[in-house]
């Protein structure tokens, strides 16, 4: 994520009422959610290491009751994109309050 992104994110995360983590990769993310388990994973797909795909897919298999986001500007619309193991999707961009 771009850092004035992840700022704007968790602002208005943190105002909405959630308590916001984030993580510089999928595999710090993993080493989180070992720590505190959370209701909702906000994931960009394009990430250095382990990418979004990587990281959504072991989520879905380790934590199936985390919801997910999949997030990216390389994909269109709102629809999760084929092939990606997540509950819902943020074009980057859009709105925030399309989060």
């Amino acid at each position: 994520m771009s850092p004035q992104f992840d700022i704007r994110c968790h602002a208005y995360s943190t105002e909405i009422g959630y308590d916001v983590r984030s993580a510089e990769d999928g595999f710090q993310a993993l080493l989180e959610i070992r720590n505190e388990i959370p209701e909702i994973l906000l994931s960009d797909l394009h990430m250095p290491g382990m990418s979004g795909f990587e990281l959504l897919s072991e989520v879905r298999q380790r934590f199936p009751a985390i919801q997910t986001i999949a997030m990216s500007g390389a994909f269109r619309g709102d629809e999760v994109p084929s092939g990606v193991a997540a509950d819902g999707f943020y074009q980057k961009g859009s709105s925030m309050g399309s989060l």
